[in-house]
């Protein structure tokens, strides 16, 4: 996924990835505590993922995917 100068919005990156259908059903799943990544629970629904990484992002048990933010 491409991103800003400033990185992507966890919300937006979800939704881009195809792990939610929306960026409110993001936020949403973000509260329930439903998402990590690399096996971290996100608990900030303000994250910006910065451009040049790989992580692993899982929300609830079955949806999964690796990611690079380029």
């Amino acid at each position: 996924l491409r991103a800003a100068e400033g990185g992507l919005a966890i919300a937006n990156l979800l939704k881009e990835a195809g792990l939610v259908k929306s960026t409110s059903e993001a936020l949403r799943m973000i509260k329930q505590g439903a998402v990590k990544i690399d096996g971290e629970r996100v608990e900030d629904n303000k994250l910006s993922i910065t451009a040049g990484t790989q992580h692993v992002f899982q929300v609830g048990k079955r949806r999964f995917a690796r990611v690079t933010v380029a």
